[in-house]
């Protein structure tokens, strides 16, 4: 027995060193056991649960800041990794979960189950956990599971309304669409592992380019299957209209932005890998690779702004709208591949790009689906069509509502605007093929201002005898503060460039590392 152990070694158990720029995760950990063991105090739980859910995310985002570090590292061997854009990426995450809490608490609490809240506040706070451990990682292995964790929990959120046919049938497919994309991520990663024996994305990364069959290409693509069907990319975005019609207002806003944010943040850390892992003498491979992205992402945000067109369910009109703006993002992605002597620079500008774009989505979706949800509670219709006179009717919600649609669109004065701006003036600046994506961006914006605008035109345009609509406070107040952001971050534009970009450091992989970052010397990286 002893011999066994002595070949087997001492078992890793981290310390705080190690724990500590995961502490968030840990945060929202003692806040599930909170969630769990209100049941026993109250009998009002639903209310309470999501107080101490709130209290959580709170506390897990003030200790993520206190924690964080300023030079990129890993982790636990190398299984988890904290740098600049899973820290802002976690930043964005816990804000818009605590909006969808008090979203929660505006529009769907009311007509909640008493004793659902706890189960309800697990499932987002697991969800949240898993989202957050997919920007952390570049392990097949804690891929696989951050991806399932956070996975699972939608799955079961899609269809919380148990009575509601819509929610059962969205739930059904979200599991069918979610099964059939887990299943061909798992068969790529174990084809990886079993021709190379890592499951570091970098070290396959190397051995990739060093040569191989196309059988390695397979397995690439089959991990971006499993990555592309949280972001919703043509054509694994079926899912996404159906799921967000039938799931509740909060739980759709949750998957609109939380869902596809983890997606880009780790299919962005993929990708740096894959081109890090090159030896730069294979550039038309990367070229190939990057025009692939690229094209994905025009296809992505025309079908996206296309299929809005006819769309007369507002939460299916921003589902789609949802799936253009990660189109928009995905094209910004291309430019990890240009594959260049720039490449560590690149990495940075497209992540800026994509934290840049994130940070002011979180409040243009959060925003929208508050009214939305505002509207439904106390209407009980999803139609556009109802949303006849609503300036009349509530001034303060229409201009909310408008705001959002405009900022959707990409026109000023709101942040929109500049977060479009920004993603096609890095792809112009890189020029050749590139500028067809800010061609193909442009058309798009044009045309999605067809389906935005008429949501206004509907608002202020079209008259109904309808009486005036009064709404909970907390969720106009929630409605009004979103709008109010996207002014301020336009005017503050300039310092949200420089905080985002501040925060675009990504670990590099080792060949493309500054010295400053490298962990081993580069001769141990060229054996792999």
């Amino acid at each position: 027995m002893h011999l066994i152990a002595a070949a087997l070694g001492k078992p890793f158990i981290p310390d705080w060193a190690q724990l500590r720029p995961f502490a968030a995760e840990l945060w929202l950990l003692g806040a599930i056991v909170g969630v769990l063991l209100v049941p026993f105090w109250t009998r009002k739980s639903n209310a309470v649960s999501g107080l101490v859910a709130l209290a959580g995310l709170a506390a897990a985002l003030l200790t993520l800041v206190a924690a964080h570090a300023t030079q990129p590292a890993e982790h636990l061997r190398g299984m988890l990794l904290s740098d600049g854009v899973s820290f802002f990426w976690k930043v964005i995450l816990l804000l818009f979960v605590m909006g969808v809490v008090l979203m929660w608490f505006t529009t769907t609490s009311a007509t909640m189950h008493e004793g659902d809240g706890p189960e309800f506040f697990t499932l987002l706070l697991g969800a949240t956990i898993g989202m957050c451990l997919m920007a952390s990682t570049g392990n097949l292995l804690m891929i696989f599971m951050a991806v399932e964790m956070a996975s699972l929990p939608s799955y079961v959120l899609a269809g919380f309304r148990k009575t509601d046919r819509l929610g059962s049938e969205a739930s059904l497919k979200y599991v069918l669409f979610g099964a059939a994309t887990s299943s061909i991520m798992l068969y790529g990663m174990s084809l990886l592992y079993g021709m190379y024996g890592s499951l570091m994305i970098e070290d396959l990364a190397l051995r990739v380019w060093s040569g191989g069959s196309i059988l390695i290409f397979v397995a690439l693509l089959a991990l971006l299957v499993g990555i592309g069907f949280k972001i919703s990319a043509v054509p694994l975005h079926f899912w996404c209209p159906d799921v967000f019609e039938g799931a509740g207002v909060d739980v759709a806003a949750f998957l609109s932005v939380a869902s596809k944010g983890a997606g880009l943040v780790l299919l962005l850390r993929v990708l740096m890998s894959i081109a890090g892992g090159s030896n730069y003498m294979r550039s038309d491979l990367l070229l190939g690779l990057a025009i692939g992205i690229g094209v994905m992402g025009a296809v992505t945000a025309t079908v996206g702004n296309t299929a809005a067109f006819v769309q007369k369910n507002i939460k299916r009109l921003l589902a789609y709208s949802s799936i253009a703006h990660a189109g928009y993002m995905l094209c910004a992605l291309s430019l990890l591949l240009k594959g260049s002597a720039a490449d560590v620079d690149q990495a940075s500008i497209a992540a800026q790009a994509i934290l840049l774009y994130l940070a002011v989505y979180l409040f243009m979706n959060l925003g929208a689906f508050t009214v939305a949800g505002l509207i439904y509670r106390y209407t009980g219709s999803e139609d556009i069509d109802d949303y006849a006179a609503l300036g009349r009717r509530n001034p303060l919600l229409a201009f909310c509502m408008a705001a959002f649609m405009f900022s959707l669109v990409g026109l000023p004065p709101f942040a929109g605007f500049v977060a479009k701006l920004n993603v096609m003036y890095i792809l112009g600046q890189n020029g050749g093929w590139w500028w067809t994506l800010v061609v193909v961006i442009g058309v798009n914006t044009i045309f999605s201002l067809y389906y935005y605008a008429r949501v206004v035109r509907q608002m202020y345009l079209v008259d109904s005898d309808k009486p005036a609509l009064s709404v909970n406070p907390l969720g106009a107040g929630l409605s009004f503060a979103c709008a109010v952001m996207l002014v301020a971050m336009l005017i503050g534009f300039n310092p949200l460039l420089k905080l985002t970009g501040k925060y675009a450091r990504l670990k590099l992989p080792q060949r493309m590392a500054p010295a400053a970052q490298r962990t081993e010397p580069e001769a141990v990286a060229q054996t792999h």
